[in-house]
């Protein structure tokens, strides 16, 4: 199947079969690694990523199988193993028997990361990350520039890229930011005085950022 898929036994909980898409969330390369795990077990190396996860999908699959009807979250987003933002559209379906019972929940998500604007997905980082130093740099790591940079940014020189990667001309930015054209300036200029030699053209990395599903 197309996208994230993993199929569950109802009864057990654990999982009886799932993707190669659906593998790499958790950093995962062969099926037998997750094959007779649980949600709660992967919770036991994925819980610093899923926050409340594991709680939301032990809900949702408890609901398809008392229902024997699809469960459909439209937006979720949470971490996967390498702590970066997954963004996917969920759905949880029942597998019936003849008895009319539901022996098996086939749950398959389609990945949606590429689809937020940088803006949101900066905002799901410092949402995920305490550590504001940590959400700026798994954020540039995201969008593909962290290596452009000797020194990060600061939240207000992140909020300078992300406009100007999508308004390009200063005084938008600037009207956008709601700062003055001298203020905007000055983050630039700092902004350009914290990359590595070699990357100076702050257009290049502008072109450069986007988001890496």
């Amino acid at each position: 199947m197309r996208g994230h898929t993993i199929l569950k036994d109802a009864k057990s909980g654990k999982c009886l079969d799932v993707n190669s898409a659906h593998l790499d969330v958790y950093g995962m390369t062969k099926s037998n690694d997750l094959i007779g795990s649980t949600v709660w077990d992967v919770n036991q190396f994925m819980d610093k990523m899923w926050l409340d996860n594991a709680l939301q999908v032990a809900k949702f699959d408890e609901e398809v199988l008392y229902t024997a009807k699809p469960v459909i979250k439209p937006h979720r987003v949470w971490l996967n193993s390498q702590g970066m933002v997954w963004a996917h559209h969920m759905a949880k379906y029942p597998v019936i028997n003849n008895d009319q019972r539901v022996i098996a929940i086939l749950g398959t998500s389609e990945d949606l990361t590429a689809t937020l604007e940088l803006g949101k997905l900066y905002q799901y980082y410092r949402h995920f990350y305490q550590n504001r130093k940590q959400a700026i740099s798994k954020f540039l790591q995201h969008v593909g520039i962290l290596d452009y940079f000797e020194t990060l940014p600061t939240h207000a020189e992140i909020m300078v890229l992300i406009t100007k990667k999508r308004l390009i001309q200063n005084k938008l930015v600037a009207q956008h930011l709601k700062i003055t054209d001298g203020t905007l300036e000055s983050h630039i200029h700092k902004i350009i005085n914290k990359l590595k030699l070699d990357c100076f053209n702050l257009n290049n990395i502008l072109f450069d950022m986007n988001i890496i599903s």
